[in-house]
């Protein structure tokens, strides 16, 4: 019999791994069988009932099913138009032909019928550029598809599409998600994008570029030279605009995102405390263990332990 793991039962059923912990324990997913301290569930089992949810429900809430949902198009017009996340639909040649509330509110567009039928995404020539070049094909070709961080040209975007034409400063990265509709017949009908931010920056031009700098090079050792080159600004004076600015030095900064990136790898339940500093960069045995202990007020070890114990079945 093949057999899923809990983690991948929680993505096929949508639910969450405490709950579905909670299933093998009562028993109630046939089949299910434990091995040391990791659950086996019968990849084929059936979601089990969430009893949470069962019964006490009045006549009017009972006759709302997916069959009726799936009938409500003006549910679904509000969920696109009201959706928080910029998004926009394209047709299969390229042509724009729906954007939400949040598009037009970053686009800085107020008359969005000027834009619809008008813009291309396929023949926009700054799509190398701008690096999403292969994920732009990749979607028009009917590809599911996702980058991650990547740099919005903000500036240009309002340049070329807003009708508010207003100085823009700071910086902007973005998630960004592409998948197609396509027709019973598996024509490709619509693509949908959406964008999330990821990293945002506001301020003087020369620390939001010192601030990019070291998010970008962060598993990197830290440089006051490298980084002074790269704003043009004495390394002595550039620390006291950061700080001005920030309220933290260009090191502090550094720390604060370093910190934060071990955190991330520390809650990866496969990943041993000391692999976790070395994928970021740093050895355990050295200085950030106590930087670490410093900014969070507990060791590596017991805030890998905090963060997983929940996790544990």
């Amino acid at each position: 019999m093949d057999y899923i793991t809990i983690k991948e039962a929680s993505r096929k059923w949508n639910t969450g791994i405490r709950i579905i912990a909670k299933y093998c324990k009562e028993g109630r997913i046939p089949g299910a069988i434990k091995r040391g301290n990791i659950w086996l569930i019968p990849k084929n089992a059936a979601k089990p009932i969430d009893k949470r949810f069962k019964g006490n429900k009045t006549a009017e809430e009972s006759k709302w099913n997916f069959s009726s949902l799936y009938e409500e198009t003006d549910l679904f017009v509000k969920i696109i138009k009201e959706f928080p996340y910029p998004m926009h639909i394209c047709a299969p040649d390229g042509t724009l032909l729906l954007a939400n509330d949040a598009f037009l509110k970053f686009a800085n567009i107020t008359n969005p019928e000027m834009l619809y039928k008008k813009h291309n995404i396929l023949t926009d020539p700054s799509l190398e550029r701008w690096g999403v070049l292969d994920f732009t094909q990749r979607a028009f070709n009917g590809e599911p598809v996702r980058a991650f961080d990547v740099k919005v040209p903000y500036r240009e975007i309002i340049e070329r599409l807003g009708d508010i034409k207003t100085s823009q400063t700071g910086s902007l990265y973005h998630d960004m998600t592409a998948f197609p509709i396509t027709e019973k017949d598996g024509r490709l009908k619509y693509i949908v994008f959406i964008f999330i931010t990821s990293r945002e920056y506001r301020g003087r031009e020369d620390i939001v570029k010192g601030m990019e700098y070291i998010d970008n090079h962060w598993r990197e050792d830290f440089d006051i030279d490298k980084l002074a080159k790269e704003v043009y600004v004495s390394k002595y004076r550039y620390i006291r605009l950061f700080k001005m600015a920030t309220g933290m030095t260009p090191y502090g900064y550094y720390q604060e995102v370093k910190v934060k990136k071990i955190k991330e790898k520390l809650c990866e339940k496969n990943m041993s405390v000391s692999r976790a500093f070395a994928e970021c960069g740093v050895d355990y045995s050295g200085s950030f263990v106590k930087i670490f202990r410093q900014k969070t007020g507990i060791s590596p070890s017991q805030y890998r332990k905090e963060m997983l114990k929940d996790t544990t079945v």
